[in-house]
């Protein structure tokens, strides 16, 4: 029994094997496709962007309104690469890109831009005095009373443990 299933599972075994080495190459490295990193950006930060043409040895072109010039990405741990900082005074908004490779093929990609703001000061927070308007006057009286009443309280206990000992 044991030669019977040896000689039935060797040849399938061997015709399984010649199938996965016949098979042909992946096809992601013929893919063509342009990533943004981050998507969303600030006006005034870089973004990466990282590509692949069906040739990843040669570099390719990306444009875009958003960037200040055109962008030549380059071969890179077989993709194409580059960095590229987003104008600080590009307005906000959706703004496409496009890869261009030496072969003519084309991907794109949309970068999303915002404006940079900043606060100009801080909260108003801190002692009750920083509050606007009549109930400033209020917080810090009901504070300062509140602290004077805990404070006589406790001489009270204090005098009482004395008397009582």
């Amino acid at each position: 029994m044991t030669r019977r299933l040896a000689a039935t599972a060797v040849p399938l075994l061997l015709v399984t094997a010649g199938m996965a080495l016949a098979a042909p190459a992946p096809a992601w490295a013929a893919e063509v496709f342009l990533e943004v990193n981050p998507s969303t950006v600030e006006a005034g930060q870089a973004v990466n962007l990282r590509a692949s043409c069906d040739d990843n040895t040669k570099s390719a072109r990306v444009e875009s309104t958003a960037f200040a010039a055109p962008v030549t990405v380059e071969p890179r741990y077989g993709l194409l690469t580059a960095t590229v900082t987003i104008p600080a005074d590009r307005n906000a908004g959706d703004y496409s890109v496009r890869l261009t490779c030496t072969g003519g093929q084309a991907a794109t990609t949309t970068l999303h831009v915002l404006i940079a703001t900043r606060p100009t000061r801080g909260p108003a927070t801190g002692f009750g005095g920083t509050a606007p308007g009549d109930g400033a006057r209020l917080l810090v009286g009901g504070g300062l009373a509140a602290v004077a009443a805990g404070l006589v309280l406790a001489m009270v206990a204090a005098r009482r443990r004395r008397a009582g000992a």
